[in-house]
């Protein structure tokens, strides 16, 4: 079934754009959360003016995600954990906890946008990744500090 889609979908194509999926996925999924219509004559001539203002759009994103990139450059996180005698923390600085950080220092980023492989777990200056917006990552430093 051709599918023309009006929204993005991760998995399966851009908005504008026409693509082939099985009936039950459109009818079931697709079509009641507007996210595609039936790709018909009519709705195909949508399907140009619809894919550039989706183009603009992506634009408009990416450079302020650029923007918001270059603030979090030089954002430092501070942490006060307590810690043992060898610098091991007690308990563990996530992904919650720098997305907090982050939103105290008024960024919009949510624990999903940060990268760390494990909780930092030990005193010290760590550098953690966070995704900004599709392709744009950038780096901060969290520096942890034994609680006195």
């Amino acid at each position: 079934m051709k599918i023309l889609l009006i929204k993005t979908v991760e998995s399966l194509g851009t908005a504008g754009e026409v693509v082939s999926v099985a009936a039950g996925y459109a009818r079931n999924y697709l079509l009641p959360r507007k996210l595609g219509v039936l790709a018909t004559p009519g709705s195909m001539k949508m399907a140009a003016s619809l894919k550039a203002a989706v183009e603009k759009k992506a634009v408009e994103e990416n450079q302020a995600a650029k923007a918001i990139a270059a603030k979090l450059r030089d954002t430092v996180l501070s942490f006060v954990a307590t810690a043992d005698e060898n610098g091991q923390l007690y308990g563990g600085i996530g992904e919650r906890e720098i997305a907090a950080a982050l939103v105290e220092k008024e960024f919009d980023v949510d624990r999903n946008q940060v990268i760390i492989s494990s909780h930092i777990k030990n005193l010290g200056e760590h550098k953690v990744e966070i995704k900004v917006h599709g392709d744009i990552h950038e780096t901060v430093v969290v520096k942890v500090e034994a609680q006195v």
